[in-house]
């Protein structure tokens, strides 16, 4: 199946300078959906706001004056963010990290039913059908 032709060929989107990303595996990897509508906002300026390094200079009061957020709203934002390792505050500065790496998924713990069979019991089984 081909993709579809732009809706609107004449405004397709150009790399600018500045330029900024928003890391696509956000909504791959489920960290956006997992995410406060805050931590959302939040991180989603910054990543506007950064520059190559990751590093934004705004402060709390103005990112709060764009999005009418209460001084409890970004803290609560920020930590989120810390504890999903996505940034970093020092008090004044802000960096964006790139993404985790992704985790394997934990292997299952087997269970006494789900414990491989042992060679001896094999033999048995096998003989037993055998005769």
């Amino acid at each position: 199946m081909n993709p579809p032709s732009p809706l609107r060929p004449n405004r397709i989107r150009t790399v600018e300078r500045p330029f900024a990303w928003i890391p696509c595996r956000l909504l791959i990897n489920g960290l956006f959906a997992d995410m406060s509508d805050e931590a959302k906002l939040l991180y989603l300026f910054l990543c506007l706001a950064a520059d190559r390094q990751g590093m934004s200079y705004y402060g709390d009061r103005r990112i709060q004056s764009y999005f009418q957020l209460k001084p409890d709203g970004i803290d609560n934002a920020r930590k989120e963010l810390i504890q999903k390792d996505l940034i970093a505050y020092d008090g004044r500065y802000y960096q964006v990290f790139s993404l985790p790496t992704p985790q394997p998924e934990p292997t299952k713990t087997t269970k006494k039913s789900e414990e491989p069979e042992r060679f001896s019991d094999i033999l048995t089984r096998i003989a037993n059908a055998t005769r």
